[in-house]
């Protein structure tokens, strides 16, 4: 069993009990069971799509391809089992083509506008479909199959995506330049780096990008992808320049791994053949390790000097974006100042409003005028009033205090006459308590 055939066999509606139908002639159903018809295509077309992806599609060629479907002898014999025999395949492809689900290489690089311009729709292209799809009438698909190759969309669509959403992560213009190389470079690290797009993948997918979607520019080997939040901007000679040299400088980076990696098997050689008494080889090894150093050495300095007129063009990129930033900006503030006619009608505008504020005040002032006279006659009424009650309330107190006084001097009299009563009864037992002593004294002891 091939390997392209135990892939299809996994996939969903391949399960046994189907087989027999999705390997049988379905072409007839195209009338007598459009639905059944309908579902066999399905399912061939989304499994071929998934194995070219895969890379697991037979190719005459020593290139393997991911986004594009190569129909040579190869393919049936790859999908031949032992109890269904060979798939009709030729509806399949010629179905996919119908619908530009799949699309001859040679007409996908040769079309000048997007895959999904529609100008305009044929009506009876509209009502032959539809009556297919009843199966009533509508002319019926070939079901020969003929040697090619095809895009395959949902490929190129899927990864497409994928590198538009990297590329649009780049902050800076030079992030999004590079020539066609380093894209080719830059997709392994994007998709898989187990799959490796083929030379004429990657010319499906620029063209895909630049054309279909307008997500990038090209002009020979460069390519400039557009910034998340703005426009496509055509290819500058700045950029080939800053291209070519992000692509030397990753062409000095693979060439130092590599060098890297003689000089490790060098020095171990030379160790092994120390080992094994074999100076000749060990001397031999020695030397060619010297030797690699002394290239390893040449290129990093290469390396450095590519990376340092790198960096100075980043920094000229960002200083012109800057100075044209502050040109716009200037010329953003020049034309609001001639908005507001310079500093003359500023001082005219501000005198005219202060005017205006103080006649605003002047009419306020008059018109509240003949309230306040109003508020001012009841507060001098409440203000005589007021001290009326405090005048009242002071003469209250002073009669109350008054009285009170009175009272307490007669209190005073009445109590006076009494202690003078009391002085004068009090003498007489004193005077007979007096002669009582004299006679006792008088007595004999």
């Amino acid at each position: 069993m091939s390997e392209l055939l135990s892939f299809i066999l996994t996939q969903e509606d391949f399960r046994k009990a189907r087989l027999p139908s999705l390997y049988s002639d379905f072409a007839p159903l195209q009338t007598v069971n459009p639905d059944g018809y309908i579902a066999n295509i399905t399912a061939w077309k989304t499994a071929l799509s998934k194995a070219t992806y895969a890379g697991l599609i037979p190719s005459s060629t020593s290139s393997t391809d991911h986004l594009i479907l190569p129909i040579t002898s190869l393919l049936l014999p790859s999908l031949t089992t032992r109890e269904y025999g060979t798939p009709s395949l030729g509806c399949v492809i010629n179905e996919g083509i119908a619908s530009e689900e799949f699309i001859p290489l040679k007409n996908f690089l040769a079309r000048e506008g997007s895959i999904y311009y529609k100008p305009w729709v044929d009506p009876w292209k509209v009502l032959s479909w539809g009556l297919k799809q009843v199966g009533v009438g509508g002319g019926a698909v070939s079901a020969k199959l003929v040697n090619g190759e095809v895009v395959v969309v949902k490929n190129v669509e899927e990864v497409s995506q994928k590198v538009i959403k990297v590329m649009s992560q780049g902050q800076r213009d030079i992030d999004r330049i590079m020539t066609l190389e380093t894209l080719e470079h830059e997709i392994r690290n994007i998709i898989d780096k187990k799959i490796q797009l083929s030379e004429k993948d990657v010319k499906v997918l620029v063209k895909h990008l630049s054309r279909d979607l307008g997500e990038a520019s090209v002009q020979g080997k460069t390519i400039k992808f557009k910034p998340a939040d703005s426009a496509l901007q055509p290819i500058s000679q700045s950029d080939i320049t800053t291209a070519q040299l992000k692509h030397l400088i990753i062409t000095q980076n693979l060439k130092v791994d590599a060098l890297s990696s003689r000089i490790t098997a060098l020095q171990t050689k030379a160790k092994q053949a120390i080992l094994a008494n074999n100076k000749i080889t060990a001397l031999s090894a020695l030397k060619s390790k010297k030797m690699t150093e002394e290239q390893l050495q040449t290129v990093t300095n290469s390396l450095s000097s590519l990376e340092s007129v790198l960096m100075k063009i980043e920094e000229a990129v960002d200083n012109a974006a800057l100075i044209d930033t502050l040109e716009q900006g200037s010329k953003v503030l020049a034309g609001l100042n001639k908005v507001t006619g310079g500093v003359e009608r500023v001082e005219k505008v501000m005198d005219e409003l202060q005017e205006q504020m103080d006649e605003t005040d002047e009419i306020s002032r008059i018109v509240t005028e003949p309230g306040t006279t109003k508020l001012n006659e009841i507060e001098d009424d409440v203000q005589e009033e007021f001290e009326a009650l405090i005048k009242e309330e002071k003469e209250r107190e002073r009669k109350l205090e008054e009285e009170k006084k009175r009272k307490i001097e007669e209190e005073d009299a009445k109590l006076l006459e009494r202690l003078a009563g009391l002085n004068v009864a009090d003498q007489i037992p004193q005077a007979a308590n007096k002669e009582r002593d004299e006679e006792s004294e008088a007595l004999p002891a």
